[in-house]
């Protein structure tokens, strides 16, 4: 028997195919790096954005002077870069979205629907040292997927059976705003003979209810995040499927005894069984479980404007995914049977919304929303970082005065108007908000329109940190 006929035979196919993709991955960095970067966020928390902004910085990097905090650009060692996309089965619409953002008046990129993917390959001159060993030049393939914020939501269910996750369902919709919103869905339920022959016409329609539940939750005031399951939400190529025809089933209609083959609660069991199988393991392990670097993108100040169940609930899904993604340090052989995250950024979008003098304190805020979720990553050795950033900058620095004082002001398009605004935005707090807070209404950040993002000659001023948030995440990959 060979070599690789005895490893698999001890350690299974799987796993041996899984190791020789490694190996040659390992043998291809000698020349060759590649970065997968897990762009993570929330529905509408601005990831299509930060992915747009980030390719066209990236794609003049060799001849802008946008990035002067990341070091390889700075110092003029990007050579070119090359965006690969195209040969993607699903690339990235960044032409679409630019042609959006230099238009006049601009327009911010449409919501992801569908899942996308980004390849670029950066060339760049290797620091001199390096030079006579390694070659002048050397290439890092920069891999990043956009998908849908709410398919995000679909991979805890990896870790949970469908009674487990009925059991969190049951919390969650005892509770407001979720027990309004589907008080009428809920009381179909009690309708229902769960120990009875299933009638799957029942079951869609039931399914077809929960799904309107979710949206109404979703697009109401309180912008609800932890939306179970994600494609009853926004279904992508799954639309019509009997597979994404599910709901959970309140605890308290559960039957005391054995749950009889073919009845409603034995299909809605091996539909979530088939849910998970079907749709969310290949889509895990296709796209969650190699990547080697992350940046988690929280929208701060709508959580603020949204109010306490908004806020409560973003804390909440964020450390639901979060758990879902392999943290620790990449030795050879942890990344040959299981690549581990080692590097995490938490950034807080929209810091142009906010006034400079302000932006420490969104650092901050940032920093309590995610506390006990970079406590655990940090416990496993893992660097992490926290920062407020503007993908694409909207507004700029104004000055009034009031009673004899100056203030800092922003000045932009108002997006729900259309009309320029000069204002002070408010104050982000520096700790996390009380029952006085929320109850007084406090936070009224407005939402701004895209400034024009020209296709050519980009600056410093188009943005806020994006630099500093490359340097953190790939500085070390050109040195």
């Amino acid at each position: 028997m060979g070599v690789g006929r005895k490893l698999k035979h001890w350690i299974g196919d799987e796993r041996v195919d899984l190791a020789r993709s490694r190996l040659h991955e390992f043998a291809e960095q000698s020349t060759e790096r590649h970065l997968r970067l897990a762009v993570t966020g929330l529905s509408q928390s601005g990831k299509t954005i930060f992915i747009t902004s980030l390719v066209h910085h990236l794609l003049h990097a060799h001849r802008s002077g946008s990035l002067p905090f990341f070091e390889v650009a700075a110092s003029g060692r990007v050579v070119s870069s090359r965006d690969l996309s195209t040969a993607s089965e699903h690339p990235f619409p960044l032409r679409q979205a630019l042609a959006g953002l230099s238009q006049d008046p601009p327009q911010w990129p449409e919501s992801t629907t569908g899942l996308s993917e980004v390849r670029l390959a950066i060339r760049y001159r290797r620091p001199a040292g390096l030079r006579r060993v390694l070659g002048e030049t050397g290439t890092l393939y920069l891999d990043i997927i956009d998908y849908p914020g709410e398919w995000l939501l679909d991979l805890p269910l990896l870790e949970m059976s469908f009674e487990q996750w009925c059991e969190q369902q049951t919390q969650l919709f005892t509770r407001e705003p979720r027990a309004k919103v589907a008080q009428g869905w809920l009381a179909q339920l009690g309708e229902i003979d769960w120990t009875a022959p299933a009638d799957p016409a029942v079951l869609r329609r039931l399914a077809d209810g929960f799904a309107s539940v979710l949206q109404q939750l979703r697009t109401g005031p309180d912008g609800l995040s932890l939306l179970q399951p994600g494609r009853a939400v926004l279904p992508g190529e799954y639309a019509g499927s009997e597979l994404i025809e599910l709901f959970p089933l309140m605890i308290d209609y559960w039957p005391s005894g054995e749950v009889p083959a073919g009845s409603y609660l034995d299909l809605l069991r091996s539909r979530y069984d088939q849910y998970c199988e079907q749709i969310i393991k290949p889509f895990y392990s296709r796209y969650f479980s190699r990547f080697d670097r992350q940046i988690v993108l929280v929208d701060c100040l709508k959580t603020l404007n949204r109010g306490e169940a908004c806020f409560e609930d973003m804390k909440a899904a964020l450390s639901a995914i979060l758990e879902s993604f392999n943290y620790g340090r990449s030795g050879f052989l942890r990344r040959l049977f299981a690549p581990r995250i080692d590097k995490v950024l938490f950034a807080s979008t929209k810091a142009d919304h906010v006034t400079a003098n302000q932006h420490h304190n969104l650092d901050r805020f940032l920093e309590l929303i995610v506390e006990e979720a970079q406590r655990n990553i940090r416990f496993d050795g893992i660097e992490t970082r926290s920062l407020a950033l503007s993908s694409i900058r909207s507004t700029h620095a104004a000055q009034a005065q009031m009673d004899g004082q100056v203030l800092s002001c922003l000045r932009g398009i108002s997006k729900e108007s259309g009309e320029e605004v000069a204002l002070f935005p408010g104050e982000v707090p520096t700790e996390l908000p009380g029952a006085d807070d929320w109850n007084e209404e406090r936070f009224r950040f407005i939402d701004f329109a895209p400034r024009r993002l020209p296709l050519n000659d980009l600056e410093a001023k188009h943005h806020i940190r994006l630099d500093q948030v490359l340097e953190y995440m790939t500085g070390d990959l050109f040195r």
